[in-house]
C-alpha cells in the first residue's frame, strides 16, 4: 500500500509542472506573436530627413524568441540590422549584434547595431542606432554613426475594409509580401493635409539578377511625392539613374494602393533594376522583385 503513494505523489508533480510552464510561456510577452513591419519616416522633407528614417521589420515565435531585420542610414550608407532577440514577459527587448554584407565585388560593409523597444498585441515602438564599416579594396576604411532613431511597427493586416479617402495626415506602417532573413521586408509611407498626396514612401526590398554578374544586396527605396485620388487610390511610378565605377543602373519602381474605411492601405509594388556597362553600353544583368503585395496601418 506504499508503493503507489510515491508514484501518485510524482505523477501529481508532473502534473503541476506541466501547468506552470503553460503559464510561464503564456506570461512571455501575451499576444505578441506574428509578423510587425514599419521603421521611422521624417516629415516634413528637408536636407536632414533621409538621417532620420529607417525600415523595421520584426517576426516574433511562440517561444518569446524575435528575429529583426531593417536598414538604417548613415552617411556611408545604409547599415543593416539582421538580428533576434528574447521577449520580456512585458514585451520589451534589446537585440545587439553585427552583419556584414558584400554589396559589390571588392567592397565589404560591417554594420554594428542596438534595437531597442516594446511589443504589444497591436504593434510596437522602441529605438535604433547603428554603426557602418565600409572597406573598399585599396581605399581607407570610412565609418559612419547613425543618429538614434525612433521607430514604430504595426501587426500585418488582415483582410482590407471597404475602400475609403485617404486620411487627412497620417504614417502608415507595414510589410510587403517579400521575406527577409527573419521577417517580410516593410514598407512606411505618409500622408499630406487633406489626403490629397503622398509625400514620401520608404520600402526594403531585394532584387533577383538574371545573370548573376550583380551582386544586389537588401535595398531601399524611397518614393518621391504623388497624387491620391479623391476615392483613395494611387499608382505611381517613378524612374531614376544611378552611375557607378563600371555600371549605369535604370531603375523603375511602380507602386499602387487603395485606402480604406480602416485607416489603412494595401496594393502592389515592383521594383525593377537594368544594370549597362559604362564602357560598352551593353546590357550586364537585370534584377527584379516580381510584383509584391503590400499593407499598412496607422
Amino acid at each position: 500500500m506504499i508503493g503507489p503513494r510515491p508514484r501518485r505523489a510524482l505523477a501529481v508533480a508532473f502534473i503541476l509542472a506541466a501547468a506552470t510552464a503553460g503559464i510561464a510561456r503564456a506570461q512571455i510577452a501575451p499576444g505578441t506573436v506574428g509578423n510587425f513591419g514599419g521603421g521611422a519616416l521624417a516629415v516634413p522633407v528637408d536636407e536632414s530627413t533621409v538621417a532620420k528614417d529607417m525600415v523595421l521589420s520584426i517576426r516574433t515565435q511562440s517561444g518569446g524568441r524575435l528575429g529583426v531585420d531593417g536598414q538604417l542610414y548613415t552617411r556611408c550608407g545604409l547599415a543593416t540590422i539582421k538580428g533576434d532577440a528574447k521577449l520580456t514577459a512585458g514585451g520589451s527587448f534589446t537585440s545587439r549584434g553585427a552583419a556584414k554584407t558584400r554589396p559589390v565585388a571588392g567592397v565589404t560593409e560591417t554594420s554594428t547595431f542596438v534595437v531597442k523597444g516594446r511589443l504589444t498585441a497591436d504593434g510596437g515602438t522602441g529605438t535604433a542606432h547603428a554603426t557602418l564599416r565600409v572597406r573598399v579594396k585599396g581605399r581607407a576604411t570610412r565609418t559612419c554613426t547613425s543618429r538614434t532613431v525612433s521607430w514604430t511597427v504595426r501587426r500585418a493586416r488582415g483582410a482590407a475594409a471597404a475602400p475609403a479617402p485617404a486620411p487627412a495626415e497620417s504614417l502608415l506602417y507595414g510589410l510587403t509580401s517579400q521575406s527577409g532573413p527573419h521577417a517580410n521586408r516593410p514598407i512606411v509611407l505618409h500622408t499630406t493635409s487633406g489626403g490629397r498626396t503622398i509625400d514620401r514612401v520608404v520600402a526594403g526590398y531585394r532584387a533577383k539578377c538574371d545573370r548573376g554578374r550583380v551582386i544586389v544586396a537588401a535595398e531601399v527605396n524611397y518614393s518621391p511625392e504623388f497624387d491620391v485620388t479623391p476615392s483613395g487610390s494611387f499608382r505611381n511610378v517613378d524612374k531614376f539613374k544611378v552611375t557607378f565605377p563600371d555600371v549605369v543602373a535604370r531603375t523603375t519602381v511602380v507602386l499602387r494602393g487603395q485606402f480604406d474605411q480602416a485607416a489603412g492601405a494595401a496594393g502592389k509594388l515592383s521594383v525593377t533594376e537594368v544594370f549597362t556597362s559604362r564602357r560598352t553600353g551593353k546590357r550586364v544583368d537585370v534584377c527584379a522583385t516580381g510584383t509584391l503585395t503590400w499593407s499598412a496601418r496607422s
